[in-house]
C-alpha cells in the first residue's frame, strides 16, 4: 500500500510566489492591516517618532498595533509568545511585512502607550456608529469580575490580619511555655518562637498600615486589585464595568475599576457613553446592582430613561408583608399607609450620606395587633422618604410597564463577557496595576467588537466599508 509521504526537504526548490498570494482574499488580516492604517495614531494617543532620533531606527507604531490586534484576536497575550509567532505565522507575517520584533519591544510598545488602547475602542465606536451599527437607543450597562495577577495569600484584610495575630499569639505562648517547661536547651522551639514573634511583628506593621491608609484590605503585588466576590467565592479581581449597545451588542465602552460592587457606576458610564455617541435620550436599563438613588436622579436630570429594579429588602421581623414598599404614599395628604390600613405623619426631617429624608411614623403602633409582625422598635415603626423619592417611584413604574424591555439586559449584555471570557480565554488579567490592567480591557472588548464585525460582514464588505 502507498503512503503519501510529502516532498524531499533535502530537495531544492525555487519559490516564484509572494506572502500576498499565500494569504487567502477573504483572510481577516486583511482588515485588521486597512483598519490600523485608516487610524491616526498620534491623535489617538500613540508615541510616534520622527525617523530622525539617534540610535537604532524604531518599529513603526502601526506595525506593533497590528500585531498587538491580531494577538488579541487569536487568543494570544504574551509578548513571548508573539514573539515566536513572528516568525512562523504566514498570516502575521504578510500583517507585519515580516518585522521580527522581540518580546521586550512588544511588551514595552504597550507599556509606553497603555493609555491610548482605550481611545482605540472608543474610536472604533465612533466608526460603528458612522456605519449604522450603533444607534445608542437602549444601551444596557453591566460588569464582570475578571482575575488579577495577585493571589489570595498577597491580599491582607483587617479581619484576616487579626486571626493571624491571635493564631501568633497561641502559637508564641505554646513555644515560650515549652522552653520553659524544657530542662535542655532546645534550638528547635527558639528557633520556631523567633519565627512566630517576628510574623506577629509583620502582621501588626500591616495592620497599622491599613489602618493609617483607612483601608479594609489591600493587595500585595497588584495593590490596585481588590478582594471581591466572584461566581460565589471570594477572589483578587478587578471589576470590569461595560456599556452595550442593544442593536448589534457591540461595545461602546469599557472601564476598569476596583470597586468590589457595582453601586456606584451607573451615572458615570451611561453619561461617558451619552456623551461619546452625542446621543441626549438614550435609555439606560440595568440590574439591581447598579441601584443607586443619586445616579438614578442623576441620569434623569440628564433626559435619560431608565429601567431599573430594586432588590427587595426583607424586613428585620423576616414578615416581607411589612416591606416599606407594602407602605402606600399619599401625595395630597403627605401620610403613609400601612398593610393594616393606619396612617403614618410626618414627624421630622433627617439626613444621611448627604440625603435628606422626611420620616414618617405610626401613632397606634403600641395597639396595632401586626405590631411585632411589622417592626422589632420598642417606640414603633417608622418610614424614612427620599426628597427626591417620587422619581424613584416614577422610575420603578416605567420599568414594570416596559418589563419585556427590561428583559433584553440579559441577552444584550451578558453576550459580550460570555465571548471574552469562554470564546477567547480572558478569565484573568497579565498585567499588573489599574492603568495597565485598563489597557488590557480595551483590547479585549477591541478584539470582541471586531470579533462580532467578521461575523456579520465578509471581509470584502469590510474592506469596502473601511476605505
Amino acid at each position: 500500500m502507498a503512503y503519501i509521504v510529502g516532498t524531499d526537504r533535502y530537495q531544492s526548490k525555487m519559490v516564484t510566489t509572494s506572502l500576498d498570494d499565500l494569504i487567502a482574499e477573504d483572510n481577516s488580516v486583511r482588515v485588521i492591516d486597512a483598519y490600523v492604517n485608516s487610524l491616526k495614531l498620534s491623535e489617538l494617543g500613540f508615541v510616534e517618532y520622527s525617523g530622525s532620533n539617534r540610535g537604532q531606527a524604531p518599529y513603526r507604531r502601526s506595525d506593533l498595533l497590528k500585531l498587538h490586534i491580531y494577538g488579541y484576536l487569536n487568543k494570544v497575550r504574551s509578548s513571548r509568545t508573539l514573539e515566536i509567532e513572528a516568525k512562523r505565522n504566514l498570516e502575521l507575517m504578510w500583517l507585519i511585512n515580516s518585522i521580527t520584533p522581540d518580546h521586550g519591544t512588544i511588551a514595552g510598545f504597550v507599556q509606553k502607550n497603555k493609555s491610548a488602547f482605550h481611545k482605540v475602542l472608543r474610536n472604533l465606536t465612533l466608526i460603528l456608529k458612522g456605519w449604522g451599527l450603533i444607534d445608542g437607543q437602549l444601551i444596557a450597562i453591566d460588569g464582570t469580575k475578571i482575575r488579577a495577577q495577585n493571589s489570595k495569600h498577597n491580599c491582607i484584610t483587617q479581619s484576616g490580619l487579626d486571626k493571624k495575630i491571635e493564631y501568633a499569639d497561641t502559637q508564641i505562648n505554646t513555644y515560650l511555655m515549652a522552653i520553659e517547661k524544657s530542662d535542655a536547651e532546645n534550638e528547635d522551639f527558639k528557633e520556631k518562637l523567633q519565627k512566630y514573634q517576628e510574623l506577629k511583628k509583620q502582621y501588626d506593621a500591616q495592620k497599622s498600615e491599613l489602618k493609617s491608609e483607612g483601608l479594609e484590605q489591600k493587595s500585595l503585588i497588584d495593590t490596585d486589585s481588590r478582594r471581591m466576590k466572584n461566581n460565589g467565592t471570594l477572589d483578587i479581581c478587578y471589576n470590569v464595568q461595560t456599556v452595550v449597545d442593544s442593536k448589534n451588542h457591540f461595545v461602546v465602552d469599557a472601564v476598569t475599576t476596583n470597586d468590589i460592587n457595582d453601586q456606584s457606576q451607573l451615572y458615570s458610564m451611561a453619561k461617558n457613553a451619552s456623551e461619546l455617541l452625542e446621543i441626549d435620550n438614550t435609555t439606560v436599563i440595568a440590574d439591581t446592582g447598579y441601584y443607586n438613588a443619586t445616579d438614578i436622579k442623576n441620569c434623569i436630570d440628564d433626559s435619560m430613561t431608565v429601567y431599573i429594579k430594586k432588590a427587595k429588602a426583607n424586613n428585620k421581623t423576616k414578615y416581607n408583608e411589612f416591606r416599606k414598599e407594602k407602605f402606600a404614599y399619599k401625595v395630597d395628604t403627605d401620610v403613609y399607609i400601612c398593610p393594616a390600613g393606619k396612617e403614618m405623619s410626618f414627624f421630622e426631617n433627617t439626613s444621611k450620606n448627604g440625603m435628606k429624608y422626611r420620616k414618617y411614623k405610626c401613632q397606634e403602633c403600641s395597639v396595632c395587633k401586626y405590631k411585632n409582625s411589622c417592626t422589632t422598635s420598642a417606640s414603633g415603626r417608622t418610614i424614612q422618604r427620599w426628597e427626591h423619592e417620587d422619581i424613584l417611584e416614577s422610575v420603578h413604574v416605567e420599568t414594570l410597564n416596559n418589563n419585556e424591555i427590561y428583559k433584553k439586559r440579559r441577552c444584550i449584555v451578558e453576550h459580550p463577557f460570555g465571548t471574552i471570557k469562554r470564546s477567547l480565554g480572558y478569565s484573568y488579567f497579565l498585567r499588573r496595576q489599574k492603568e495597565n490592567v485598563d489597557a488590557e480591557t480595551a483590547s479585549m472588548f477591541l478584539a470582541y467588537n471586531l470579533k462580532r464585525l467578521f461575523t456579520m460582514f465578509s471581509t470584502k464588505e469590510l474592506l469596502k466599508m473601511i476605505r
